[in-house]
């Protein structure tokens, strides 16, 4: 039997190993549509828009000017606009535009879909379990 070191180790390349897959696995699915940052941008503005740029990044905590590069590239394929506030000029707030709406909206099932088929041989109780664990961990 492995020491406990051991399987930590193994737990390590395990974790790895799944983080890797799903993200390649995601990365197909979306397409050179999106990548992962500009996807997570989309989907906080479907369940809250407008947003503003300091707010997602203090969200998601990464730089304001990582969440800007981010932004800027939504904006370059017409899936978001800047506009001034109406309240306070000052700020700039990020709407979703109409193609932004109905691709995160395809997006979002498309992972759902995703994970539906990836977690399939699990059972429900299995999943909750292995949830617990993480948040455990975590």
């Amino acid at each position: 039997m492995s020491s406990r070191l051991e399987m930590f180790m193994e737990l390590e390349q395990v974790f790895r190993h799944i983080l890797r897959q799903i993200r390649k696995d995601l990365s197909e699915v979306w397409g050179d549509k999106v990548n992962g940052a500009e996807f997570e941008v989309l989907k906080q503005l479907l369940n809250k828009s407008p947003q503003i740029v300091t707010s997602l990044a203090h969200d998601f905590d990464v730089s304001v000017s990582h969440i800007t590069h981010v932004v800027d590239q939504l904006e370059k394929k017409n899936l978001a606009y800047r506009k001034r506030s109406q309240l306070d000029k000052r700020v700039v707030e990020l709407h979703l535009t109409d193609e932004g709406r109905q691709l995160i909206e395809e997006l979002v099932q498309k992972k759902s879909d995703y994970f539906q088929r990836k977690f399939k041989n699990l059972s429900t109780q299995e999943v909750e379990t292995l949830l617990n664990l993480l948040h455990k961990i975590n």
